[in-house]
């Protein structure tokens, strides 16, 4: 063959894999090397899809239970938590997004990590020096990593001091020992370097006015958040009328006016923020639809399904107070009309021996029983045996009660005590492990329902 030829043979070659090559790339990282990629499974019922590792960035598209993704890489969100890049079809598109790690069962290996917009964008601190807490919650673990226990969360603005550095174990990124002061005690803890900046960027620390006085909730049900934003955690939903006192005002994320507050929920006295304009001077009257009705006020009743949530307020968007299993008796204190439009009962029972008070959908319960009565999770010395055998205990991700509940126990469920703790509410938790489907799985519990 003569060299001509074959110099025309090798220009054919190439034209040929140049074609190839602009035929693959329109395709998309996802069907590139999806062989090569791990997938993903929705865990959740509904799953918000973001366009950045962050809770606060705004939402791509929701993705329904089952849905499968192809994970891209992982990074760290502006919580501190794992997040995956994802590559999906939606509505017969290709997008790609950012969802929690926890949200989804992964199958295969995730390739590298992504830098997620993380990276630090001030020097490294010396010890001694102040820094400022930058996302608007920062999560302050126990040791340097990730994986480490949650110890405490700061607010966006809020003022630590430098106590050393180090390298993470897990993620080969710079991690600060802090010190800080929260609800008046001296604390420590582990932050990433990326968390903190040189200047205060607004937040608690800047824009707070201290106020004062007592003020009264206006609406059937106002939302108290963790922070000055629609996008913080809901710590109660407390129902029209209920007395609060005034500690600061500032500027929320929204651009309103909200207040810190502190008020009283089933004994226990509490913080949080709510808007403005959801409190009034004067007491309002009661709405027509959230009193007692129809003799239903000091009624006894029993739950009906298997386990029924008792939530924060009169939705099904409240949090989860407590889990009922089905006999348990409770006393109903009111009705109102929910924000779905049915009737719920607001009711008081006994839960692991504290008398509580939450928020129930009226089909869930049977009107009649034992006012008063309640078969008590973790109660060793009750004699009603069923209604033992089906109490649940809630596993919580950190040492509080208003943390996420990771899995629910039955009673008398073995388990492994690994640690206890005193946790944010003053009480003594037990870090415990154990397997819940095939899966070793590691959380926190009060330490008084253990036996």
């Amino acid at each position: 063959m003569s060299t001509k030829s074959i110099r025309k043979q090798g220009r054919s070659f190439l034209t040929i894999l140049l074609m190839l090559a602009l035929f693959l790339t329109p395709l998309g990282p996802g069907l590139r090397s999806q062989a090569a990629r791990a997938t993903g499974t929705v865990k959740n019922r509904i799953l918000n899809v973001r366009s950045s590792a962050s809770t606060s960035s705004s939402i791509v598209c929701k993705l329904t239970q089952g849905t499968k993704v192809t994970i891209l890489s992982d990074t760290t969100g502006d919580d501190g938590l794992k997040w995956y890049n994802v590559y999906f079809a939606y509505n017969g598109d290709a997008k790609e997004g950012y969802v929690r790690a926890d949200l989804v069962n992964v199958s295969g290996a995730v390739l590298g990590s992504s830098s997620g917009g993380n990276t630090s964008s001030n020097t490294t601190a010396g010890s001694g020096s102040t820094r400022y807490v930058k996302p608007p919650v920062a999560i302050i673990r126990t040791y340097a990593s990730t994986n480490a226990d949650i110890r405490s969360r700061l607010e966006k603005g809020s003022s630590v001091t430098v106590l050393s550095s180090k390298t993470g174990s897990d993620d080969g990124r710079t991690w600060y020992k802090i010190s800080f002061t929260k609800n008046g005690s001296a604390m420590d803890g582990y932050i990433r370097g990326d968390l903190l900046v040189d200047t205060n960027p607004g937040g608690t620390g800047s824009t707070s006015t201290d106020v004062s006085g007592t003020r009264y909730i206006n609406t059937d049900s106002a939302r108290i958040r963790t922070y000055a934003s629609p996008n913080a955690d809901i710590r109660s939903g407390l129902p029209r009328g209920t007395q609060v006192t005034l500690i600061s005002s500032k500027t929320g994320d929204d651009g309103a006016v909200w207040y810190k507050i502190s008020y009283t929920e089933n004994g226990s006295r509490l913080t949080g923020y709510v808007r403005s304009d959801l409190l009034s001077s004067d007491k309002p009257g009661s709405d027509s639809s959230g009193g007692s009705s129809g003799g239903a006020a000091n009624t006894p009743a029993t739950v009906k399904p298997a386990v029924a949530n008792i939530r924060t307020y009169a939705s099904t968007s409240g949090d989860i107070r407590s889990k009922l299993p089905a006999g348990t008796s409770v006393t109903i204190l009111s009705e109102t009309t929910g924000s779905d439009g049915r009737k719920w009962y607001q009711i008081s029972y006994t839960y692991n021996g504290s008398a509580l008070k939450g928020y129930i959908r009226s089909d869930l319960v049977t009107l009649g029983g034992t006012t008063g009565g309640s078969s008590s999770l973790g109660n060793s010395s009750g004699s009603n045996s069923n209604n033992n055998s089906s109490a649940v205990a809630e596993v919580r991700t950190y040492a509080s009660p208003y943390a996420d509940i990771r899995a629910t126990l039955a009673n008398g469920s073995k388990v492994t005590i690994l640690k206890e703790v005193t946790g944010e509410d003053g009480q003594k938790w037990t870090k415990i492990s154990f397997t819940q489907d095939n899966k070793k799985i590691e959380g926190y519990i009060p330490s008084s329902i253990i036996k």
